[in-house]
């Protein structure tokens, strides 16, 4: 049978199922987080998780979904597989059979004893020498995972050397970050800092890394996967720093184009620890019309939520009684025609005015204006709701 276009074989699965122990917490993490996951609309069934851990083919989006809880077990694995201090809580983390046999148990404690451990608790002298072996198997697992993490933490260094990220900018009257090398940009490299600061023989360790398989650690061995190499000390690496260019924080601008308009926005840029992140200051700051200027209100609607206000209710009309007359008064007054001008030497009455004002007023439909202008309200909110903040 022929495969889907987008199907796709998760290349770690045996690894990482081993490493968690099997399907469960694969299920858990996905449904926690599926919105990080583009193209996952929801949680996905155990079934799918299963297939894609027995190296089956699945679509796409649930392998790129497991290739970012892969990075993040490497990235840390003890946080993944810590395991309990305590006996008391081995069931919570692996069945009673599997510790019996990860703890060598068989010639020591009976099976038995062990098994109802929970309900019955063992003799002192048989709990004593089961936590010991717990602690034993804990600390190498414990010194497995900081191995791991520090090797993982080399290679990712040394691919970061060799291929950099970069921001690039433009500073001219304000300053602002573009998406790529033009010719009036410049760069500063951001993100992992690669093997910068490092001593020769770790940067030894990188290259030499490099060309091992490092696997997740075994959790039931309480080891290593993979043979450590010999390192040979390299002081010719070359690396660069990665650090603010323009202080922690600055002002900036952003400018886009927005239904054939080209506007510009305020943010702020502050420095996270590895790179620039941009924080909405006042989005559609000025818009460009022949030169830039600030936007009218109706404008800064169309923009935000891609609606104009065309009508107002009655409430707000009323609030407006006494400015609109004065003005319609005296626009009658200054334009009134030649003939009107003979009938009324004295002008238009006021009265007459006040007459125009009831008579637009009961024209209002004031559901299609209150409608119109929840409808604005709703999508304001959707529209600050995807402002970017500062992260904490």
């Amino acid at each position: 049978m022929g495969l889907k276009a987008d199907s796709v074989v998760f290349a770690d699965a045996e690894a990482v199922k081993q490493f968690l122990l099997g399907n469960k917490r694969v299920v858990a993490w996905i449904t926690d987080n599926w919105e990080r996951c583009e193209g996952l609309t929801g949680p996905i069934n155990k079934s799918t998780v299963s297939k894609a851990l027995s190296s089956m083919p699945v679509v796409e989006p649930v392998v790129n979904a497991l290739h970012i809880l892969s990075d993040e077990l490497r990235a840390d694995p003890w946080t993944w597989c810590k395991p309990p201090k305590s006996i008391e809580y081995l069931n919570d983390y692996a069945p009673m059979n599997w510790w019996y046999k990860v703890l060598d148990l068989k010639s020591s404690v009976p099976w038995t004893r062990f098994e109802r451990m929970a309900s019955q608790p063992l003799k002192p002298e048989h709990a004593e020498f089961v936590q010991e072996r717990l602690d034993t198997w804990r600390g190498r697992l414990r010194e497995a995972c900081d191995q791991f993490k520090a090797d993982d933490a080399l290679v990712r260094a040394l691919h970061s050397d060799e291929f950099p990220e970069y921001q690039h900018w433009i500073k001219a009257d304000e300053i602002r970050m573009v998406s790529g090398r033009r010719d009036e940009s410049f760069r500063r490299r951001v993100g992992n800092a690669g093997l910068f600061g490092k001593s020769p023989e770790e940067i030894g360790m990188a290259w030499a890394l490099a060309d091992t398989t490092l696997a997740l650690p075994d959790v039931e061995g309480a080891r290593l996967t993979y043979k450590r190499p010999r390192a040979v000390p390299d002081a010719a690496h070359f690396s660069e720093p990665v650090e603010p260019w323009n202080g922690d924080e600055f002002e900036g601008v952003e400018i886009d184009e927005v239904g054939g308009k080209k506007v510009k926005h305020r943010v702020n840029f502050y420095w996270d620890g590895q790179r620039y992140g941009v924080e909405d200051v006042e989005p559609f700051a000025q818009v460009w019309d022949g030169e830039w200027r600030a936007p009218t209100q109706d404008e800064r609607d169309l923009l935000e939520t891609g609606m104009s206000v065309t009508s107002i209710t009655k409430a707000q009309f009323e609030a407006g009684r006494e400015a609109w007359i004065v003005r319609a008064w005296e626009a009658r007054n200054e334009n009134m025609p030649p003939l009107e001008l003979a009938m009324k030497p004295d002008g238009v009455p006021r009265s007459e005015v006040e007459e125009m004002f009831q008579d637009r007023l009961g024209r209002i439909d004031d559901e299609k204006a209150a409608d119109e202008q929840r409808e604005i309200s709703r999508r304001r909110i959707a529209f600050k709701r995807r402002l970017r903040r500062r992260a904490a």
